[in-house]
């Protein structure tokens, strides 16, 4: 089942282009443009709004924005519920119920989505006046919901359980918090202890504290005027009461003594998921910042980048390598990031190159040629930017709010132009220094970690920042064998005389994904049929068909036969009970250890199929159950490690056991299926396989 859900589930696309390109022969640099910058008009409303007015009467739409200038306290043992205010604000009003509210919206034809910090609407113009009427019901007169809360908590816990499994997630959460540390905002990670411990009081109260008029900066652009609009603000927005709102003061970030690298473990990975990164102080507007833009741009900006060019095009130890930084105005938590998703096997050595790209920019002139590329390409974008009028109001909003240089992307132009290869380097050595980074890398500890002791102290973290004990490997018992292991497994379970007593087996799971619940049915029939039907809302969209020598699949009606290798790996899914064919001899099977799997001992074991494809599996020491499975998968993205995990076991008819709950990720999708029903022995004819 493993690799056919993923495959189904998890579709990728992959486009190519078919021109050959020579890589090696950078384009030439554009002259820069020439730039005509319109003006925001701004007011001050009488409850202190601070309101910022792009005319653009070129179709007859109204964007609306409001952005918060807030610094909240910490979420504290309620990480995670800030992000919830927004959904809980569009959960209706004391007066319209939500679903009202959301047909009245839909009735205008209108956008509202609210976050945590600010609100986004837009309508037609026409409309922009009933638009304006519902979100001042918003402001003033919300209803906050326990049955809303419930269900946003639900559906953050099973978004939060799908990235336990995820390098991605992983990452992110262990270099936000080695960054900025557990007592800042950035470094705080949202756990399912956390999820389960916000109330409805504490959303409230961070509603009636943070959105406040007088500190809120508005953004109006499209087919209005400045008169119509302070007209339209004054009137809508009135009763929306100011208050003093308090403003937190957060510990500034420093970066370590000296490089220090982090792991978080993801058992069986094919690949790492790597970040050189530190905290820096820069905020936007800062006299540094257009040259570090150059100058990040140089080393990995983009596909041009010295990152990018060295592990993927010379090495080819990545898809693609990256670097970035952030300014930050409000907590002096900005940060540096070199990034590379690289194979397990290189992981150390794309490590090394970072760190020797990032040293050479310090040490070595940037080429004119490089810097000129850059500098244009800065300056296009820039320029191709301002078509949008909303960007002429947001700069003119982040200028005001940030304290920003008076005419500072006046000058953005000028600016670029003026940087220089000396500047490169001077930024360079004040803020890309790998002597201080945060070397974290998800991936298996097991074949990493000790590649990576020549970049610093090693130390081995959960995804949530907790450095994990280092415990003593468990011994195998004397004498153990995979058979026997695997042997035990398929005794807890009903017997070897039970299972080959099975002639057919129908297996009904369902999953909910976006929404929707999705039906996953499965029917075997010895000694090697299969037919599987992924279905939703009585339509299927997905089928495989197997009579244990052809087959084919059908996607949204589109009918495939299998190849040969597509044939061997279905005689494999259609086995009755995997299990069981790995003690034939034409599998073989690998005892390698003793792993913990959800914090039990499970005994680990590599399966080689008979078309050369591996399987690592896990049963518990203590049950024989087999708890998980991890296979490697190659898309059009590059190998991916699938996961998954058996739980809840049950007794089924015929005395077999199953496991009720499977747990699967691929990369960031993980799905949750539940079996509903299981059928033995129902006389399944063959004319189902064919």
């Amino acid at each position: 089942m493993n690799k056919i859900i993923f495959s189904i589930i998890a579709l990728a696309t992959f486009t190519a282009n078919a021109q050959t390109l020579d890589r090696s022969i950078r384009p030439k640099a554009g002259p820069a443009p020439t730039l005509q910058m319109g003006e925001a008009k701004s007011f001050v409303t009488s409850n202190g709004i601070k309101v910022f007015v792009v005319e653009n009467h070129k179709l007859p739409v109204v964007n609306y924005s409001i952005d918060l200038d807030i610094r909240p306290e910490l979420q504290g043992d309620m990480v995670g519920f800030q992000d919830l205010v927004g959904e809980l604000l569009k959960a209706g009003t004391k007066t319209k119920s939500k679903d009202q509210f959301n047909a009245e919206l839909d009735q205008l034809g209108a956008r509202l989505s609210i976050g945590s910090d600010g609100i986004f609407m837009q309508s037609l113009k026409k409309n922009s006046d009933k638009l304006l009427a519902l979100a001042t019901e918003v402001l003033t007169a919300p209803n906050f919901s326990q049955t809303e809360l419930d269900r946003l908590k639900k559906q953050a816990k099973s978004g939060l359980q799908s990235e336990m499994d995820d390098p991605e997630a992983m990452s992110k959460n262990i270099t936000s918090i080695l960054n900025y540390g557990k007592n800042h905002p950035y470094g705080e990670v949202t756990t399912l202890k956390s999820i389960e411990a916000i109330t409805l009081d504490r959303c409230k109260k961070y509603f009636d504290t943070y959105f406040r008029p007088n500190v809120s900066y508005m953004a109006i652009v499209g087919d209005i005027t400045v008169e119509e609009a302070k007209a339209q603000v004054e009137k809508h927005f009135a009763k929306w009461q100011k208050k003093e709102v308090p403003r937190t003061t957060y510990p500034t970030p420093k970066p370590t003594k000296g490089a220090a690298v982090a792991i978080v473990n993801k058992s069986g990975a094919v690949q790492s998921v790597i970040d050189v990164t530190y905290p820096i102080d820069m905020k936007q507007g800062h006299p540094d910042e257009i040259k570090l833009k150059v100058a990040n741009g140089i080393l990995g900006g983009g596909s041009t980048g010295r990152l990018f060019q060295n592990l993927r095009e010379t090495h080819a130890w990545t898809y693609g390598s990256y670097s970035s930084f952030r300014t930050d105005e409000l907590t002096n938590a900005g940060s540096f990031s070199a990034t590379s998703n690289s194979t397990t096997s290189a992981s150390d050595s794309s490590v090394a190159e970072i760190l020797k790209e990032m040293e050479k920019l310090r040490t070595v002139a940037v080429s004119n040629e490089e810097l000129e590329g850059f500098k244009s390409y800065m300056a296009g974008t820039f320029a191709l930017g301002l078509e949008d009028p909303k960007t002429l109001a947001r700069y003119a909003i982040n200028e005001k709010k940030y304290n920003m240089p008076a005419g500072y992307y006046k000058n953005y132009l000028k600016n670029v132009e003026a940087v220089t290869a000396q500047d490169v380097m001077t930024v360079a050595n004040k803020y890309i220094t790998p002597g201080v980074a945060n070397i974290t890398v998800a991936g298996d500890k097991k074949q990493i970690a000790e590649k990576f002791k020549k970049f610093g102290p090693v130390t081995i973290y959960d995804m949530y920042g907790n450095v994990e004990k280092e415990e003593a490997p468990v011994a195998l018992p004397a004498n153990m064998s995979a058979a026997q292991i695997i042997s035990k497994f398929i005794a807890v379970t009903g017997g070897e005389d039970a299972w080959k007593k099975v002639n057919d087996l129908t297996m009904k799971m369902t999953t909910d994904m976006q929404g929707m619940s999705i039906n996953i049915n499965t029917t075997r029939k010895a000694p090697n049929k299969m037919l599987l039907d992924i279905n939703a809302a009585g339509q299927s969209f997905q089928k495989i068909v197997f009579d244990g020598v052809k087959g084919y699949t059908t996607q949204m009606g589109q009918k495939k036969e299998m190849d040969a290798k597509e044939i061997a790996e279905n005689l494999d899914e259609a086995s009755m009970v995997k299990d069981l064919a790995y003690l034939s001899a034409s599998y073989k099977t690998e005892l390698k250890g003793i792993e913990k799997v959800d914090g039990n001992n499970a005994y680990q074991i590599v399966v080689t199929k008979p078309n050369g494809e591996k399987i690592t599996e896990y049963y518990d020491v203590a049950t024989s159950y087999k708890v998980k499975s991890e296979v490697t998968m190659e898309t059009p993205q590059g190998s991916m490690t699938q996961t998954t995990y058996y739980q809840d076991y049950k007794e089924a008819k015929g005395g077999l056991k199953f496991p009720y709950t499977i747990k699967q990720s691929a990369g960031p999708q993980m799905m949750d299926m539940k079996l509903q029903s299981v059928e033995i022995n129902t006389g399944v004819s063959d004319e189902m396989f064919k």
